[in-house]
């Protein structure tokens, strides 16, 4: 079945958007705004029918690891997006000759027994992707933008809609050995996990990869793990502030240290420090 072009409607798009690109299957778009904007910061429903994925394209920090639905009235913060819309039928047809390795939750899309999931909102972290992301936005001067755009495209479904590849690493792996003992003795280094993957000799892609197959979750969730498990080892075992504790471990910020502690443990650091759950037996981190 012919898919239409998208309505004028549906490519009017709020103040600061920037169209890149739109075919008869896609409508590619930037835009930015500030969280203090009562009318661009409203969220933009689009009724098309189309699956849509926002891009968000302002790096993480101490206090928001990914880009916030809501914030606090008195922090001003810049949203700056990479909208993609797809067809149904378009991405239906690039994804079904490999459903098996499609992530799980958009498999009942692929094989026609669901609607499409709500619209994904993705933070682009992966230096692979921050490259599609970056031609999308600035392509480089070709003779037809039209299949310059197509084939990004299906390069960034490659990238959202399926899961990871498998790694297959050996139990005495070395190179992991010396990345997690980096790691353990690095909790304080802000930039740990960029120079794990130099330890390993694999890009940060790769790194992703190996931890998935070997630990069982990605360097950042790991290393959160080691960060959590030293603090509360200091809690119970040091008279150290709370917040000398937060800067051991590699938190510069109090705030989202002590979220994260509660997270993991179900108490703050300070209620932690009376009635520990966990003997020191059990917070050590077994590799």
């Amino acid at each position: 079945m012919a898919t239409n072009l998208p309505s004028r409607t549906e490519t009017d798009a709020p103040t600061g958007t920037r169209l890149l690109h739109r075919s008869a299957h896609a409508l590619v778009y930037e835009r930015r705004f500030y969280s203090d904007d009562p009318l661009a910061v409203q969220e933009w429903e689009s009724d098309s029918g189309w699956a849509e994925f926002v891009l968000s394209l302002r790096p993480p920090d101490a206090e928001h690891l990914t880009c916030p639905r809501t914030l606090r009235s008195d922090v001003r913060y810049l949203h700056h997006h990479l909208i993609v819309r797809l067809a149904p039928e378009y991405l239906r047809g690039l994804l079904l000759p490999d459903v098996e390795r499609v992530l799980p939750e958009l498999q009942p899309f692929v094989r026609g027994e669901a609607a499409l999931p709500r619209t994904l909102y993705l933070l682009v972290d992966n230096p692979l992707l921050q490259g599609v992301v970056e031609s999308l936005r600035m392509p480089p001067p070709v003779g037809s933008l039209r299949l310059f755009y197509e084939g990004k495209l299906r390069e960034l479904v490659a990238f959202l809609c399926f899961a990871e590849p498998e790694v297959v690493v050996a139990p005495d792996d070395t190179r992991l050995r010396a990345a997690l003992e980096y790691l353990q003795s690095h909790l304080s280094d802000p930039n740990a996990l960029q120079k794990v993957s130099e330890q390993l000799c694999v890009s940060p892609r790769q790194c992703q990869r190996l931890f998935r197959v070997a630990m069982g979750c990605s360097p950042s969730e790991y290393l959160t793990e080691l960060r959590l498990r030293r603090a509360a080892t200091l809690l119970v075992s040091t008279n150290l502030s709370v917040s000398e504790i937060a800067l051991e471990v590699g938190y510069l910020s109090l705030s989202h240290f002590s979220r994260v502690f509660r997270e993991r443990f179900g108490k703050t650091p300070r209620a932690f420090r009376q009635h520990p759950t966990l003997s020191a037996e059990d917070l050590t981190l077994k590799s």
